[in-house]
Formats: structure tokens, C-alpha cells, sequence
């Protein structure tokens, strides 16, 4: 009984980590969006093999449902999703403007003039810069 509540548990955990992770290659692939088409179609790959593995993984009933080469597959997936991940970091560290990188903080790197005043309580626990 208790083997059986924790192969369910062990179940329901991975069902929602692949979840959670298809959400995140969901997001990474509309974000894609404006970079060059070679990231965008990684990141579509990525997409669509996670989408693979939780349609696999989420026929199962108990653990012993999964065979050895859905598993093997599967993990071989999300070592290739991880490496292409990345590729995808490495890619837009080295080419992407600074200010899609900085997003909402970008305010923050604006240099003001001297003679207008700045409400620094907004700022309070930001890092400066320069």
C-alpha cells in the first residue's frame, strides 16, 4: 500500500514537473519571436519534444505502464531540450540588444540630466550602474 501511494505520488509529481515545463517551452517559444528564425525553429523543436514526452508520460497509469524505451526516449528529449535551451542562452547573451535582455529595468540604465530631479524611492534596492 505504501509502495503504491508513493509510485502515485512519484506519478503525479512528474505529470506536474512536465507540465510545468511544457508551459516554460511554450513561453520560451513565443518569445522567441523577432529573433532569427533559426532560434525561433530551436525553440518550436524544444517545444514540440516536451509536448511529446507529457503525451507519453501522461498515458500512464502506474510506473511500470512506462517501458524502458518510452523512458530512455523521454530522457534523451529533455537532455536535447536542455542543450538546445542552451544554445538558445548562449545565442542571445551574445546578440541581443541590451535592453530586450534588461526588460523592465531598463528604466534604470537611462542617464538623467543633472538639473531634473529623480524619485529615487522608486529605485530603492536596485543595483546602479556606472
Amino acid at each position: 500500500l505504501v509502495a503504491l501511494q508513493v509510485e502515485m505520488r512519484t506519478l503525479a509529481m512528474l505529470r506536474g514537473l512536465l507540465r510545468q515545463l511544457h508551459a516554460a517551452c511554450t513561453r520560451l517559444a513565443a518569445s522567441a519571436r523577432g529573433l532569427p528564425s533559426s532560434v525561433q525553429e530551436t525553440a518550436g523543436h524544444v517545444r514540440h519534444g516536451m509536448e511529446g514526452v507529457q503525451a507519453s508520460l501522461s498515458r500512464a497509469r502506474s510506473l511500470h505502464d512506462l517501458s524502458d524505451l518510452v523512458l530512455e526516449q523521454s530522457r534523451e528529449t529533455v537532455m536535447r531540450a536542455q542543450l538546445s535551451i542552451d544554445e538558445l542562452l548562449e545565442y542571445v547573451g551574445q546578440h541581443a540588444p541590451l535592453p530586450w535582455l534588461v526588460g523592465p529595468f531598463a528604466p534604470a540604465l537611462v542617464e538623467y540630466p543633472e538639473d531634473v530631479p529623480v524619485e529615487m524611492s522608486k529605485w530603492e534596492g536596485c543595483i546602479t550602474i556606472g
